[in-house]
């Protein structure tokens, strides 16, 4: 059959898909524009034969949830049918609904008047849908989680531990491949996280998005030993809404349209602002599915720009759009550090925000920023050349229009043209059968017929004639008792207003006290700060405590951005609110400004060898009883003093011992190569 058909259903009527008794459906098929077939009173069982037997390219409806009374059933009402089928609900337009015999109105393809029947509803829908009005239906496939890890816990044995750590992670990165080569073969869709250590991983995280059956006995949970697979799976029952085309019943809205940055990886950031540039939403998460992405985005609205940092966009970002339906933005290149810095910086400072980001997080708000900037130039040249065409609609939809490609001019006139009546055009349908002629006998009967209807209606006439007199009375009754309202309401009306400035001025007395109350706490809350600066000032000044300088994370960022503000320099002592981020090139920069020592709770060991090996003091800050005021870290002068000596000693004796180590080492690598020598000399010739 043709691949270019088109289904149109409508439920019948006393029909519902909730009943025990299967529901029944009107079905038109359309070749293009012309009528194939019609049918009444289908099955679901036989609808979905007749998919199969014609295999359409869209089925159309006006309400998806004709076909299941709920999510669960509609996914698996769609799993039964021909793949690449299309499902349209043509009464959803961008996220918002419109009856079906509006829609067919502004289109021309139907007057109004009467009501719709089955089979008109269903060729209507049909029509729609090859006009490219409505969204298409889907549903989120259920995910299944493959993590591949360590089987053993890394610690002594016959093995040195930085050996059996690589052989680890060498298996780890081995079993991960292999599953991979099998996804790929079989052609299932999928993305992996990993954290890459070396040669090898630590973990490896594939997100499959099939059903955990479907994998069958490909992937399975296993214990190899170094090495384990567990297989889980995560349903999901979320609809998706997709608009098929840019018609004029979908520039307009109920929901908001979106502008999405992404940063996609192990952690994945997410920022979500509105067309005004307002910001929405900002998050990032360890191994965020696609799907939770999702769900997540469609809290808030309908996107139509994606955007991300790094150029070209990687394949999620790419699989993103395509099952949004979004743009995607093209910088051409790659954001660099200091223009999403700068980006960032501009945007908290015009919106007066204050923002604690992570970088994941940083660079989805930079490329989404990047992209809703890259646009206000043409936004403010096609509203103020809107304002001059006198046009009042939204200005939110012109936006969305110009970032889905249209031209100022195009745009306006697609508003406009929304504000502008439609013409209507009637919809011929077809009778299924008219007889083409009528025996004597009953032409008679009819004849008798009409003249017994039209004495009806003459009766009918005399009455319609009698109460329009009887409403004309009561009319003028309702006239004269009108005027006595309104004179008694006057009169009630200028009672009323003195009474209610008297309980208007004792409201504002009342709030005025109020707010006195607020000022009184507020100026004692700011008496008791002042207080307790000065006390603090005072410990400074008398040095009888010491402010730590302060560093977030131990990394380049967060290193300059403490050395600007609080400036660091030769002899200060750095406190460092967490190691779980850590950069060598970090540390190397404290040490060149001269950071005397470091401050912290409990760093990893990597970090401690790397405080060890650059010979920087470091302190355990659960050990001097550190304190913080107002957010600034501060100890005892003096039991900072004893702690830096004891730390200057410990690391000194440890460098001696590695020192003597290593001079021990040099001396035996030289004894035994002179050992040789001296063998060589004495052997015979």
């Amino acid at each position: 059959m043709s691949n270019v058909l088109t289904f149109g259903v409508d439920l019948m009527p006393m029909s519902m898909p909730s009943s025990k008794l299967q529901p029944r459906y009107a079905l038109v098929v359309l070749d293009g524009d012309k009528v194939v077939s019609r049918f009444e009173n289908v099955s679901r069982m036989k609808l979905i034969r007749l998919l199969w037997k014609f295999k359409p390219s869209m089925i159309a409806i006006d309400n998806v949830y004709e076909f299941a009374s709920s999510n669960s059933k509609l996914i698996r009402f769609f799993r039964y049918l021909p793949e690449g089928v299309k499902i349209i609900q043509v009464t959803r337009v961008l996220g918002g609904f419109k009856p079906l015999p509006l829609l067919a109105r502004d289109y021309g393809l139907y007057d109004g008047g009467g009501k719709l029947n089955p089979i008109m509803a269903a060729e209507l829908s049909a029509r729609l849908a090859i006009l490219g009005v409505g969204s298409e239906v889907s549903y989120l496939k259920g995910e299944t989680r493959i993590l591949v890890c360590r089987g053993r816990r890394i610690g002594e044995g016959g093995m040195s531990e930085d050996r059996y750590e690589r052989k680890i992670r060498t298996s780890v990165y081995n079993v991960a491949m292999n599953i991979k080569s099998t996804l790929d073969s079989k052609g299932f869709e999928y993305d992996v996280f990993f954290n890459k250590r070396g040669f090898g991983i630590d973990r490896c995280l594939f997100i499959v998005y099939a059903s955990k059956d479907s994998l069958g006995s490909l992937i399975k949970n296993i214990d190899l030993g170094d090495v384990q697979i567990r297989v889980f799976e995560e349903s999901s029952q979320k609809i998706l809404f997709k608009p098929i085309g840019e018609s004029k019943s979908n520039i307009t809205s109920g929901r908001e349209h979106l502008i999405i940055g992404l940063d996609p990886g192990i952690i994945t950031g997410l920022a979500i602002i509105d067309l005004d540039g307002k910001l929405l939403y900002v998050n990032s998460k360890r191994n965020w599915s696609r799907n939770d992405i999702i769900s997540e985005i469609m809290k808030f609205g309908d996107p139509i720009l994606i955007a991300t940092d790094v150029h070209p966009p990687s394949s999620f970002v790419v699989k993103m759009a395509s099952i949004l339906g979004a743009k995607i933005a093209e910088f051409g290149r790659s954001l660099s550090i200091s223009e999403k810095r700068e980006i960032i910086s501009r945007y908290v400072e015009d919106c007066n925000l204050n923002l604690d980001l992570n970088v994941h997080e940083k660079d989805a708000l930079s490329a989404a920023l990047k992209a809703f900037y890259g646009f206000k130039t043409l936004f403010s040249k096609a509203e103020a050349h809107a304002l001059e065409l006198g046009f009042e609609g939204s200005h939110k939809a012109l936006r969305a229009l110009l970032i889905k490609g249209y031209n100022i001019k195009q745009a306006i006139e697609m508003l406009m043209e929304l504000k502008s009546p439609k013409e209507s055009v009637e919809i011929e349908v077809e009778n299924s059968s008219v007889k083409s002629s009528l025996d004597n006998k009953v032409i008679e009967d009819l004849k008798r017929r009409l003249s017994l209807e039209e004495e009806k209606v003459k009766n009918i006439s005399l009455q319609r004639d009698e109460l329009m007199l009887e409403v004309s009375k009561l009319k003028a009754e309702i006239e004269r008792l009108n005027s006595i309202l309104n004179a008694m309401s006057n009169e009630l009306n200028y009672k009323l207003k003195k009474d209610r400035e008297i309980a208007s001025l004792e409201l504002r007395l009342n709030e005025l006290q109020s707010h006195y109350l607020n000022i009184k706490s507020e100026c004692e809350t700011l008496r008791s700060k002042v207080e307790n600066w000065h006390n603090f000032f005072l410990s400074v000044i008398k040095g009888e405590i010491i402010v730590l300088k302060y560093v977030k994370n131990l990394t380049v960022d967060d290193v300059n951005n403490s050395i600007r503000t609080y400036n660091i320099c030769r002899g200060d002592v750095v406190f460092i609110s967490d190691f779980s981020i850590f950069e060598v090139e970090a540390l190397k920069k404290l040490l060149d400004v001269g950071c005397s020592c470091i401050i912290g709770f409990s760093p990893p060991k990597h970090v401690s060898e790397a405080f060890e090996d650059l010979e920087i003091p470091f302190i355990d800050a659960s050990s001097i009883q550190l304190k913080f005021f107002e957010g600034y870290p501060y100890v005892n002068a003096n039991v900072l003093k004893d702690s830096l000596i004891k730390a200057r000693n410990e690391l000194m004796e440890k460098s001696s011992i590695k020192r003597r180590e290593k001079f021990k080492q040099l001396f035996d690598e030289y004894r035994k190569m002179r050992l040789k020598e001296l063998e060589k000399l004495d052997s015979p010739l």
